[in-house]
């Protein structure tokens, strides 16, 4: 009782002095930056103050003014600061300030040319602890130039660079340690080619470069991932001159870089616009390949095979799907499909899209049997028209359901369906955030 008594006591004498006000009012304080911060941006100032103004990367993941990264690994974060002067020879600056007892100094200055840099990434390529840095030079609307440099001792030492379309770091040689993968569209006078460099433990710098497929002229997609027996490889997704879109695959075959579709011969385009991914999710990327459908009218429907490969050339077919991209979805296929299977839309009620999957049988596209029926409903009363008409619901993602209803099931044309193994094999198609795609 006489602690309790002490204790109101204290909170009567707070409250008529105004303390317990004055701590609560200082909950509404905007939140003042620490002395560290304000000593960095005295610093930056400084350099802004001198004729220079902020000039960030304009892609990639890091596209902060100023970026805090652990260089020199150990355990202190330097800050890296991106500026354009545009009175001098070198206009493009990265400036590195590390901590200086209670104060930022200027550790190292990398000087660039052209209009900006494209990106930069921060990678310790070696594992020695010390991180290197990617620079992506903008040297035009459409020339870029990268230079990867060593930081040892904050004294930047350009150890590669390359033109380049896109970068791609991942460990190509399979060492457990990152590469870089320079890939350039080819021109006039040279094919498209791709070169991996690799840092070694010495310091050195070991480079190897393999050739696209002629007639690439953009690069649509490139993914990174393992082949059938375990092969690092990089899929490169490019559209060639006059349309379509083919799969190169690179991968080290000992110590020379490879591509296996040149290779192998394996030059399959395709008119979709599909791109090698994990699609059964197995760990092994499949790149596609698309078949037309018999036609039901002047629209052309195409499923797609997927094959993975080996590091020799070898592929095998591992799946086949029908993609629906304006809706969002695709289908497995069942391999006693094949030849047989076409496909027609019936988008008749509004708020209500139907896709309608058939089997013609030896008479040809005049005997077509419904088998199966995908809706893609929308609306308020969608949950009810899931399951109209022996209807049942697939999927529901946000203000969509997916339903299906099987078809003729006493036809002995078509397949013996269950709910079950249709919704086994829909699935949805998800945006790629990394390509864009």
């Amino acid at each position: 009782m006489k602690t309790k008594a002490i204790l109101l006591s204290l909170f009567a004498l707070l409250t008529l002095t105004g303390c317990f006000r004055t701590a609560a009012d200082e909950l509404y304080y905007l939140p003042r930056a620490s002395d560290e911060f304000i000593k960095l941006q005295t610093k930056i100032d400084g350099v802004i103050a001198a004729g220079a103004e902020y000039s960030p990367p304009a892609g990639g993941e890091n596209r902060q003014s100023v970026q805090l990264v652990d260089i020199d690994g150990d355990g202190v974060k330097e800050a890296v600061a991106f500026f354009m002067v545009s009175a001098e020879d070198h206009p493009v600056k990265i400036y590195i300030f590390r901590v200086a007892g209670d104060d930022y100094e200027v550790a190292d200055i990398i000087e660039g040319v052209g209009s900006g840099i494209e990106s930069i990434r921060y990678i310790d390529m070696d594992g020695d602890g010390t991180t290197e840095l990617l620079v992506g030079w903008q040297m035009g609307a459409a020339l870029r130039h990268m230079t990867l440099y060593s930081e040892r001792g904050f004294k930047h030492m350009n150890i590669a660079e390359a033109d380049y379309s896109t970068l791609t770091v991942s460990d190509m040689s399979g060492d457990g340690l990152p590469d870089v993968a320079a890939s350039r569209i080819g021109t006039s006078d040279a094919p498209g080619e791709i070169n991996v460099f690799t840092l070694m433990p010495d310091g050195e710098v070991a480079s190897a470069t393999a050739y696209f497929s002629d007639g690439i002229e953009s690069i649509s997609r490139i993914a990174t991932g393992k082949l059938r027996d375990g092969k690092a490889a990089l899929f490169l997704d490019g559209k060639l001159t006059g349309g379509g879109i083919i799969t190169d695959i690179f991968c080290f075959t000992g110590k020379t870089l490879s591509n296996i579709t040149r290779v192998s011969g394996m030059r399959d385009s395709r008119l979709m616009s599909v791109y090698s991914t994990d699609i059964t999710g197995d760990g092994f990327i499949e790149t596609p390949r698309t078949i037309a459908l018999p036609q039901q009218s002047d629209t052309t429907y195409y499923a797609i095979d997927w094959f993975d490969y080996s590091s020799d050339g070898t592929s095998s077919l591992v799946i086949s799907t029908y993609h629906n991209y304006s809706d969002n979805w695709y289908f497995i296929l069942s391999q006693s499909w094949r030849g047989k299977l076409t496909v027609r839309r019936e988008d008749l009620v509004y708020g209500e899209r139907a896709f309608v999957f058939s089997l013609t049988d030896a008479r040809g596209m005049d005997y077509v049997h419904d088998f199966l029926t995908v809706f893609t409903l929308s609306g308020d009363n969608r949950e009810e028209r899931s399951r109209l008409q022996g209807r049942f619901p697939v999927l529901e993602e946000g203000d969509i359901i997916y339903a299906a209803q099987i078809l003729n099931a006493d036809d002995n044309q078509t397949p013996k369906l269950t709910r079950e193994a249709v919704i086994a094999s829909f699935r949805r198609i998800y945006s790629d955030w990394i390509t864009g795609n």
